[in-house]
């Protein structure tokens, strides 16, 4: 039985298992994911900061797509923790204003198809100062205006989610003209109800508890590894065939039909970021 299988979070390194991570992925039964960009190691202060990042992240997207065939999208965007590290040392002020110019360049990448979407982006998942937090909401809403402005999604990166906090992000959504159903919530757990998520997308962790809870309650969602392929840290946080074995086991529990896995892994993602980037599973 041929069935599409996409993982909405991958990050990938030079310095990890890269394209071999790729290549077991669809050995798997995997026919696409989203590629993350991750920051670069050095030269944070560098005016070209977010353009290497962005520029890197186009070129292992090409690279992942070549190696085994299958679809690969790519969300670009400032990453919420950067702000802290440029806040050290140039100020809030300067550090809020590098970061949205690293949204406004994420923005021009969208326009011109080197990218599928803005992300992840949002605010740190961890306390911070009020002002720091403030800036940081700032900056997300200055994603949402962006997105809005070249018509693709935002992944977010926020604390864990709750459906009050899933709500205050619907609001910042809204002011920033932003449709509620393309803001996807990176890590989210089993909120699939929109009276649970104020609207907002749920890209699931596919843990078995809380993929097998989210698929009882909707089909309103998308799953997610988080793979980090760090050479530290195997595995984390999902390994890289972990989408392909939960939607294996959603099928053979009886909990998805092959309507359902369709529903999950190609209709959404493609009403996400366009249809036209899945022609390998379409």
């Amino acid at each position: 039985m041929a069935y599409p299988v996409f993982d909405n979070h991958v990050h990938l390194q030079r310095k990890g298992r890269f394209t071999d991570a790729v290549k077991e992925f669809g050995r798997k039964g995997g026919t696409g994911f989203m590629l993350v960009a991750l920051p670069p190691d050095e030269g944070l202060l560098k005016d070209d900061f977010f353009l290497r990042m962005y520029e890197e992240g186009a070129s292992i997207k090409k690279e992942a797509e070549e190696a085994a065939g299958i679809d690969v999208l790519l969300a670009i965007g400032p990453y919420p923790v950067t702000l802290l590290g440029l806040a050290g040392q140039l100020g809030i002020e300067q550090a809020e204003e590098r970061m949205v110019r690293g949204v406004e360049l994420a923005g021009e990448f969208v326009m011109e198809g080197k990218a599928n979407a803005i992300g992840e982006v949002g605010r740190p998942h961890f306390p911070v100062s009020e002002e720091l937090l403030a800036a940081s909401n700032r900056i997300m809403e200055a994603c949402f205006r962006q997105a809005k402005s070249v018509g693709c999604p935002v992944i977010l990166h926020t604390e864990d989610p709750s459906p009050s906090s899933l709500a205050e992000i619907a609001g910042f959504a809204d002011a920033g003209g932003m449709e509620r159903g393309r803001v996807i919530k990176h890590h989210c757990t089993d909120l699939v109800n929109e009276d649970e998520n104020s609207g907002i997308f749920p890209s699931v962790k596919a843990t078995r508890e809380l993929v097998f809870s989210a698929a009882k309650k909707g089909k309103r969602f998308v799953m997610e590894t988080d793979y980090i392929d760090d050479p530290a840290r195997p595995g984390a946080v999902l390994g890289i065939a972990t989408v392909p074995k939960r939607t294996r086991e959603l099928l053979g529990a009886g909990i998805f039909s092959e309507e359902d896995i369709w529903k999950v892994n190609y209709e959404n993602p493609a009403t996400l970021y366009g249809k036209e980037w899945f022609r390998k599973t379409a």
